[in-house]
């Protein structure tokens, strides 16, 4: 099974510590890290556009402002994860765990959130513009200015 090395988290601790003057930003392109255990990583503002995270662990994570366009993240686990600012749009969520993410004015727009849990979650400006959330969980989830223009909300627990 793939994963993030050492040294490619080191690398990119020090680009985002130096500002980008040092270190190598991470850049996970169209990688298979189905499975992988990532959990309470730094990985902001990290590439990993079309990258499959199928089933994998990502609890606690900071993906805070990174680049996952076309990515797959179906069962994944993304509990109290940092997406905050995130590019999610037409990303496939089908049955993750976020519950008590940070959800923050991430575009989420076009993505499949269908029977993901988000309980708890903070969805604060987070733009679900068609995005798919039937039967997704949002009980307790703040939803302060939360865009659902055009969303599939069928079966959704939790909507304000």
């Amino acid at each position: 099974m793939a994963s993030i090395t050492p040294e490619e988290l080191l690398a990119h601790t020090q680009w985002l510590e130096s500002g980008g003057t040092s270190g190598c930003k991470i850049d996970e392109t169209g990688m298979n890290l189905a499975g992988a255990v990532l959990n309470n990583l730094n990985l902001s503002k990290g590439q990993f556009v079309g990258t499959t995270f199928t089933k994998a662990n990502l609890s606690g994570t900071n993906l805070s402002g990174g680049d996952f366009s076309g990515a797959n993240f179906d069962n994944a686990n993304l509990s109290g994860a940092n997406l905050s600012g995130a590019d999610l749009a037409g990303v496939s969520l089908h049955g993750a765990n976020l519950s008590h993410a940070n959800v923050r004015g991430a575009d989420l727009s076009g993505a499949d959130l269908s029977g993901a849990e988000l309980q708890g979650a903070d969805l604060t400006h987070a733009d679900f513009t068609d995005a798919d959330l039937i039967a997704a969980n949002l009980t307790g989830a703040v939803q302060t200015g939360m865009v659902h223009m055009g969303a599939k909300l069928a079966d959704t627990l939790g909507l304000v």
